[in-house]
């Protein structure tokens, strides 16, 4: 099965069933990248890899596999829910499920194509809003308001400055809500986490091991979970 990018070209895809949902994901991502870099050409490979048209959002990461495993009834039923760098938004699917009023957001033009297809197969609906959490928090804060639960996985592989970061993501808390972070173990997350305690938030520390037939080397992954609230 092939999927029209918003761009004009096709990608390869897959299906996969993870934790109760069956995903339609892109085949392979060298593969995706190849096909993208075809089709602007040898002349515009910068444009080929920017992040607006890389398609790093159609693969099923292992961070947003552990951040779902992670989410419960207790954290999700009946809170309004923002995932930010949504991607294929397996959290927003299981946080949906767990009785959360969720709102997806992401900024690649092809994340709506593969959000509508998967929800219509996992009967699942949920709203989904077009954001660059990165310098958009201002004008997304004031249209999408505030949130209990703020979920992100992997989006701290930038070198922003950290404390910029921790406030556009506090922004976006109601009083007394919680941010949820999933990361892979990048670099610059202790950078980040120095700056939200500075904030006023403290994390919790936990891992999410990953089993090996969800990892692109067939191997169990640690996935480092960090929950910051006041």
């Amino acid at each position: 099965m092939k999927i029209k990018s918003f761009f004009g070209y096709e990608y390869p895809t897959k299906q996969l069933s993870v934790h109760g949902f069956d995903m339609t994901t892109i085949k392979d991502l060298d593969e995706s990248i190849d096909i993208l870099c075809e089709h602007f050409g040898e002349e515009d490979q910068d444009q080929s890899l920017a992040e607006e048209h890389c398609p790093y959002f159609g693969v099923m990461w292992e961070s947003g596999i552990g951040l779902t495993q992670l989410l419960t009834k207790e954290l999700c039923s009946g809170k309004k829910i923002l995932e930010i760098g949504c991607g294929l938004a397996l959290p927003s699917f299981a946080a949906t499920r767990l009785g959360g009023s969720v709102i997806a957001t992401d900024f690649h033009a092809d994340v709506p194509i593969f959000l509508k297809l998967n929800q219509e197969k996992n009967g699942i609906q949920f709203a989904y809003q077009v954001m660059n959490w990165r310098n958009e928090i201002e004008r997304t804060q004031t249209s999408l308001g505030l949130f209990d639960l703020v979920l992100g996985s992997d989006i701290l592989y930038e070198s922003q400055h950290p404390m910029e970061v921790a406030k556009a993501l506090i922004a976006f808390l109601n009083p007394g809500g919680k941010i949820i972070l999933a990361d892979p173990g990048r670099a610059y997350i202790q950078k980040f986490i120095s700056s939200m305690r500075e904030l006023g938030y403290p994390e919790h520390f936990t891992t999410q091991k990953v089993e090996a037939r969800l990892t692109p080397k067939n191997a169990d992954r640690e996935i480092y979970i960090f929950e910051f609230s006041k």
